[in-house]
């Protein structure tokens, strides 16, 4: 269940706070304390986060979310979330000191729950609270407050920052062990100008959100759950210049017309550089060598899986 409005509902347990962007392995051991203090309860476990993404409301420039708000509702009640909570974040309420946001908030709706946070949550006004100061205020208010400590990998903190970083880097493997999962791009199908086709690999278009964090241009090991593994080009395509980034995905199933769908494709590994190609000869040429270096991947991710 998702409400965007802070109203009567049903009893919640435990409440865990926070943007949630990505919603990496720091984010899921949040939510594991929260389910589980919900159990013990015999009440529901919900998410109070935000939408839009503080800084895309507070930053001179939109952030680059690692998730749209789609896959993050969907990544939420896979981890057993029952209740979503998503409060428009406004420059309004951006404004609301700690106390009043604990007070005015929380309290309002979570009278009986368990606040639970990471270790590194802050709210209010210019972040001005803190855990300490949430423990603070749940003395005051009558709430029970539980700090969940980081998850480390690699000797450094998983975060959503961190994982900016790395998906900017175009480092892969290291963005899907912070994540638990493969890195993946949610869009709808777009119609393209045909050209894949006419060289023998017809493409789905994809068009993300603009705000949506990609890895760097190149061509990627691509999986969608309903067409399998294939093959995506990451970029401005320079045999056939173009202005905007575009994703273009060869299934090697058929898939039919995908026009209109909303589809989420899992990046998973980097095959090449975007180059210019003489002619369309070259580049089909090309396009069959990335297809058999794609497949022996797939062949050995799908191994890995079972």
């Amino acid at each position: 269940m998702i409400i965007t409005a802070i109203e009567e509902g049903p009893k919640v347990g435990a409440v865990c706070l926070g943007t949630f962007d990505g919603v990496h392995l720091g984010h899921q051991a949040i939510m594991h304390k929260t389910r589980e203090i919900a159990s013990e309860k015999g009440a529901l476990a919900a998410v109070f986060t935000f939408y839009p993404h503080p800084g895309h409301t507070l930053g001179k420039q939109p952030v680059q979310t690692i998730t749209t708000r789609k896959q993050r509702a969907r990544l939420f009640a896979a981890s057993g979330i029952d209740l979503l909570v998503e409060h428009p974040f406004t420059v309004e309420f951006s404004s609301l000191d700690p106390e009043s946001f604990v007070r005015d908030v929380l309290w309002s709706r979570f009278k009986d729950a368990t606040l639970v946070a990471g270790f590194n949550y802050t709210f209010g006004h210019r972040a001005q609270g803190n855990v300490e100061t949430l423990r603070c205020l749940g003395k005051r208010y009558g709430f029970a407050v539980v700090e969940v400590p980081p998850v480390i990998i690699g000797g450094e903190v998983v975060s959503s920052t961190r994982l900016r970083r790395e998906i900017s880097l175009g480092s892969l493997k290291e963005v899907s062990q912070c994540l638990g999962r493969d890195f993946s791009l949610q869009g709808s199908v777009v119609a393209g100008d045909g050209r894949g086709r006419k060289l023998g690999f017809p493409t789905a278009n994809l068009h993300f959100a603009p705000e949506q964090m990609i890895p760097p241009s190149g061509v990627y090991v691509v999986y969608a759950a309903e067409y399998g593994y294939g093959v995506g080009n990451l970029g401005r395509r320079p045999t056939f210049p173009q202005a905007d980034i575009t994703f273009e995905v060869h299934f090697f199933s058929p898939t039919g017309n995908l026009y209109g769908q909303e589809i989420e494709v899992a990046v998973l590994s980097y095959l090449r550089p975007e180059r210019k190609f003489p002619d369309p000869t070259a580049l089909r040429l090309q396009v069959g060598e990335d297809i058999a270096r794609a497949t022996r991947y797939s062949l050995a991710h799908a191994a890995m899986k079972c």
